[in-house]
C-alpha cells in the first residue's frame, strides 16, 4: 500500500476506509509514522500525553491496541478515568488523525496472554525491569537487570516480564481527519452511534 490518500471528495466515507487501511498498515510496517502515536489520558483533571507503539488494529471492533508496563502512570490514570485520545501524523500524506474513545486494560487475562505470546524476546526484555517506570535513578542506566544488559533473554527468562505486562485496548467512537494543504486544508469527522456517521468540516 502506498502512503497516499486516494478518496472520493463526493463521499466522505472513503476517508474512513482509507484511514483504517493506513492504521492496519502501520501495525505491519515499522517505518510507517502512524505506528507511533500520542496517547492522552487524564490525571487530576489535567492531560497526560506520551508516545506509544500501535501494536494491533481491530477495525470491526473499532480498536487500537498498545502495550505498557502495568506499574506505569498511565495504568493508574486509566483505572481512574478510561477516556483517551490518540493522535498521530504522517508527514508524507500530511494527514493528522485524532481518535477518541474509552480504554480497557488487560492484565493477567487471556487477551494479555495472547499478545504476550505474539511478542518477540526483544520486546519482552523491556518488561523485565529492575524498578517501576518513573522511579528515580541515581545515574543514566537502562532499567534492566545486569544479566540482560548485553543480551536477549531466553524463553524462560522472558516469562519474568509477563507480570509487568499490560495491554491497552482503545475502542474508538470519534475520529477527526485533517489533511494539510497549501491551497487550503481538508477536514472530516466521524462519530460512532450504532454505525459510523461522517461529514466534511472546515479546518
Amino acid at each position: 500500500m502506498t502512503r497516499q490518500f486516494e478518496f472520493n471528495p463526493a463521499n466522505v466515507n472513503t476517508i474512513l476506509d482509507e484511514t483504517w487501511q493506513h492504521l492496519t498498515s502501520a501495525v505491519e510496517t515499522e517505518t510507517h509514522p502512524w505506528r507511533l502515536g500520542n496517547l492522552a489520558t487524564v490525571a487530576a483533571d489535567r492531560p497526560r500525553v506520551r508516545t506509544v507503539v500501535l501494536r494491533d488494529v481491530q477495525r470491526g471492533e473499532r480498536e487500537l491496541i498498545c502495550y505498557t508496563d502495568r506499574r506505569s502512570d498511565k495504568v493508574a490514570e486509566l483505572q481512574e478515568s478510561p477516556w483517551i485520545e490518540w493522535v498521530t501524523y504522517d508527514p508524507v500524506t500530511r494527514v493528522q488523525i485524532r481518535l477518541r474513545g474509552i480504554a480497557t486494560l488487560h492484565i493477567d487475562d487471556d487477551r494479555a496472554a495472547q499478545h504476550w505470546g505474539n511478542s518477540s524476546l526483544e520486546h519482552r526484555r523491556s518488561y523485565i525491569t529492575v524498578s517501576a517506570p518513573g522511579t528515580k535513578a541515581e545515574s543514566a542506566v537502562p532499567n534492566l537487570p545486569d544479566f540482560l544488559f548485553d543480551r536477549l533473554p531466553n524463553d524462560e527468562e522472558a516469562q519474568l516480564g509477563f507480570e509487568n505486562f499490560a495491554v491497552i485496548v482503545c475502542r474508538i467512537d470519534h475520529l477527526d481527519w485533517l489533511q494539510l494543504r497549501r491551497n487550503g486544508h481538508l477536514a472530516a469527522q466521524f462519530l460512532w452511534t450504532d454505525k459510523w456517521e461522517g461529514h466534511w468540516k472546515y479546518a
